[in-house]
């Protein structure tokens, strides 16, 4: 590979990876990708986990219009517009059908997509983590690890976005039922509340 393609490819990939950092900071978009992640049946949570997401953070993100950044162009998209004009048939108008699910689970393959074309030290800065990064994998695109040829590279980088998936959907599960949790004790006051003046 001459330095010129090298140097081609390295851009790409900066380009790649800011566009994957705005995805990864789109809360609407974590909150559909959420919604997806908690609703599986391997996923361990229950109704009332599920419940909270769908009224805390799935409504409101579908109502706010959920962006995304699209790899290639970089571009901000409405990805509720997205899903329903790319479910036209043979592009015919109200020809297709799309689905909740659809919707949710392509938020959650953004994210993933995303998670692989950031650093490993960017995924620590997501959490919040200040934690030293080992420095055989801190500058390290995690779809390199994810390519490499060394099997404790791929599990490493599988573990990590694994590991990030599991942590954003017990924040956000645990968001959502604090969130429950403030409504049910207003409607109590409300309830119990003195009507004397």
């Amino acid at each position: 590979m001459t330095k010129e393609t090298q140097k081609a490819e390295q851009e790409k990939k900066e380009r790649q990876r800011e566009v994957a950092l705005r995805n990864l900071k789109e809360k609407a978009l974590l909150n559909l990708a959420t919604a997806y992640l908690v609703q599986r049946e391997e996923s361990g949570y229950g109704k009332t986990d599920n419940d909270a997401v769908e009224e805390f953070l799935y409504f409101p993100a579908i109502n706010s219009g959920a962006k995304a950044y699209d790899f290639k162009s970089g571009d901000k998209f409405d990805l509720i517009r997205n899903s329903l004009l790319g479910s036209r048939q043979d592009g015919k108008r109200y020809s297709g059908q799309i689905s909740e699910y659809n919707i949710i689970n392509t938020s959650a393959s953004i994210i993933q997509d995303s998670l692989k074309a950031v650093k490993v030290s960017d995924i620590m800065k997501l959490i919040g983590s200040k934690v030293s990064v080992d420095k055989k994998y801190n500058d390290k695109y995690v779809s390199e690890l994810l390519e490499s040829k060394n099997d404790k590279d791929k599990e490493y980088a599988t573990n990590l976005i694994g590991g990030y998936l599991q942590y954003i959907s017990t924040r956000k599960v645990s968001s959502a039922l604090s969130q429950r949790a403030a409504s049910e004790k207003s409607g109590l006051e409300e309830l119990v509340k003195s009507k004397e003046k």
